[in-house]
């Protein structure tokens, strides 16, 4: 007697900036899909935040897996999704599975280094100059700290995250273009 072995679609995105509604769009298409398709178990859906989401698509075996991957809809969902985000697309067949999610943490360094410095680079000249201006008699000491506390405060909450956001789906993207894990 053949048992079914059941099998996990994971879907994981880097929404592209500005695409965040379309992609919740496409999410919502995507599970109406995954629900009308035969064998489906069930859909977890997992946002680590608006630009980086994952989807978990159960399935009660690999064949109804494949067909589902291989049918019309979810195709043209595919070649829709391309335009909206950077993603990786993990198989787990089996009842248990173990797979590993992309995360922030996932940025390649090299990306992360280049992000932040051309963040920092224009914030410290703007801020070194208006302190070095405003408050010339001031200690250059005293003045780095006053420059200091100024631009950590700028980057922590209000230009690192939208720099960022803007640059997840690039600084997650992978040598051959889907995202790191």
């Amino acid at each position: 007697m053949h048992v079914p072995c059941p099998a996990t679609l994971v879907i994981s995105r880097a929404v592209k900036p500005g695409k965040v509604e379309e992609f919740g769009r496409w999410m919502d298409d995507v599970c109406a899909a995954a629900n009308a398709a035969d064998g489906c178990a069930g859909i977890v859906r997992l946002g680590q935040t608006d630009a980086l989401q994952h989807l978990l698509l159960r399935f009660a075996s690999s064949e109804s897996l494949d067909r589902f991957r291989s049918g019309e809809r979810y195709r043209t969902l595919e070649v829709r999704d391309d335009e909206l985000t950077v993603g990786i697309a993990q198989v787990a067949r089996g009842r248990d599975v173990d797979v590993e999610l992309p995360s922030d943490a996932s940025a390649s360094p090299w990306k992360r280094f280049i992000v932040t410095w051309a963040s920092v680079l224009p914030v410290l000249l703007v801020v070194s100059t208006v302190i070095r201006t405003l408050l010339p008699t001031v200690p250059p000491p005293l003045q780095i700290i006053i420059s200091s506390l100024l631009l950590t405060s700028l980057l922590q909450w209000v230009i690192l995250p939208r720099v960022q956001r803007a640059a997840r789906a690039w600084m997650l993207k992978g040598a051959g273009g889907a995202l790191r894990t």
